[in-house]
């Protein structure tokens, strides 16, 4: 499975295993990726540990992780759905984040379900983050699972940086974030620090950023 630049895959003969990234194009970027991902949410042959009977598409599951999913959009996502539901940054914040979380400097989308899943479906599937992107309850090999949360945490810790210098967020936060809150709080605060991040600030989509930098 995969494109010619990317390939996702996975032992067949051991099918909880995990997936496997094989990057074959030092030129891949991070769209590159996000396009051998994508045909994943839809193969029934792949092991995903909430699907009935292990098996299944994505957008059959009953489980649904869009009801309780913790959302902090990547920069570009960000941006992404902003223009397609023509508001400007501040007032997207406002309207589809929570406000508790904001207050306390930690961008999370609206939850318990996402503030975009209408009857069961994402109302942005096109322009949705990075973290909703690459889920699938289905196991990773080390390397393959490092870049995953490489790439869309340092989207995420993009987002808090813009978000700071456009003084969308409060820069001195008020206190009130949950043990819960404050573990991807550092999770952000890590990846800010992170070279990849400025991929991010300077790019316009996800074409634009190299995968290279992002590889173990």
């Amino acid at each position: 499975m995969g494109i010619s630049k990317i390939e996702i895959y996975y032992d067949e003969n051991d099918e909880a295993d995990g997936l496997r990234v094989r990057v074959k194009d030092n030129n891949a970027t991070l769209q590159d990726l996000l396009d051998a991902w994508q045909p994943l949410c839809d193969d029934e042959r792949l092991y995903k540990l909430y699907a009935e009977g292990q098996h299944g598409v994505c957008r059959a599951c009953t489980v649904n992780c869009c009801n309780t999913a913790y959302v902090i959009p990547d920069l570009i996502a960000f941006k992404k759905m902003a223009a397609c539901l023509q508001l400007d940054h501040r007032r997207f914040i406002a309207d589809y984040f929570d406000r508790e979380k904001v207050a306390a400097g930690l961008l999370r989308m609206r939850p318990d379900p996402c503030i975009f899943l209408k009857d069961n479906i994402c109302t942005v599937y096109p322009f949705r983050s990075l973290i909703c992107r690459f889920y699938l309850c289905s196991n990773m090999q080390g390397d393959c699972e490092q870049l995953i949360y490489s790439v869309a945490w340092a989207g995420s810790a993009a987002l808090q940086i813009f978000a700071e210098q456009n003084q969308l967020i409060d820069p001195a936060p008020q206190a009130g974030l949950s043990s819960f809150d404050q573990m991807f709080k550092r999770l952000v605060e890590e990846y800010r620090y992170t070279p990849q991040v400025k991929h991010f600030l300077h790019a316009g989509d996800y074409s634009d950023i190299p995968l290279a930098p992002f590889l173990p």
